[in-house]
């Protein structure tokens, strides 16, 4: 297992360190090639944004050993700048003359970020490609790192309750717009209930689906096999085939 950013039960300021080429990015990260798994000494600064961003320099790392090997001076040069960046939001971990206070807790994480990139909120700065459950968890997880978050899941949990209710008024007044906003605030309350619970809400959803899909998938081949029109099956017997999917899951 390698180990990164100390040595010897001591902090290791990699910039000056001797590496190869003398790249910031082989100085934090060069140790991780070939290696199957990567571990921080001392304290790891715990939150999604600095785990999302290991695991992509991981991915980077295999992915160019594979087929950029003729490209590394390149690849040092674009990944420069985020490695002295995380460098410079961690000098409790790689800079041994450091003495301030443990960056690493997501508060201090947020309102970093927030004033190097000249922020107006710390939601700014969200990937535009992310799936709508990832941007709601991650909002949350932002705001409940500066205090904006529940004592404790069953706060949230009656939270949800309380949407769910305010989803069924609307849906006994017909009222079609806000139906559409009371399950926007339950879908959202659901998330930050999953956040509780160390659970990604995206994650879920994905296995769900692909429960869904199976379960379909073997009704589909009970009506094949009984040579059957899944269009001309009632919904109780069609509740049946489920049941039984669902029991040959057990």
């Amino acid at each position: 297992m390698t180990r990164l950013g100390f040595n010897n039960g001591e902090k290791v300021n990699p910039i000056n360190r001797a590496t190869r080429n003398n790249n910031p990015f082989n100085i934090v990260y060069g140790p991780a090639i070939g290696a199957s798994n990567i571990e921080w000494e001392g304290k790891v600064p715990h939150n999604p944004e600095v785990e999302n961003t290991f695991e992509v320099f991981k991915n980077n790392i295999f992915g160019f050993r594979a087929g950029m090997l003729n490209s590394l001076t390149h690849y040092d040069k674009y990944n420069d700048k985020t490695v002295e960046k995380l460098i410079k939001r961690h000098p409790h971990i790689f800079d041994k003359n450091y003495d301030g206070e443990d960056l690493s807790n997501a508060k201090n994480w947020e309102l970093i970020k927030k004033s190097e990139k000249n922020r107006k909120s710390i939601l700014d700065g969200m990937p535009k490609s992310l799936s709508a459950l990832i941007v709601a968890q991650r909002y949350q997880d932002k705001t409940g790192a500066v205090g904006f978050e529940w004592e404790n899941f069953s706060q949230a949990m009656d939270k949800v309750d309380e949407e769910l209710g305010e989803l069924k008024q609307a849906i006994n007044n017909n009222d079609l717009n806000n139906i559409e906003e009371e399950i926007g605030d339950l879908l959202i309350t659901i998330v930050n209930l999953a956040r509780f619970f160390d659970i990604s809400a995206d994650l879920a959803l994905r296995k769900t689906n692909q429960k869904f899909y199976r379960r379909f998938n073997f009704i589909e081949k009970i009506v094949q096999k009984n040579n059957q029109k899944i269009e001309d099956i009632s919904l109780r017997e069609l509740l049946n085939y489920w049941e039984k999917a669902k029991n040959e899951e057990k």
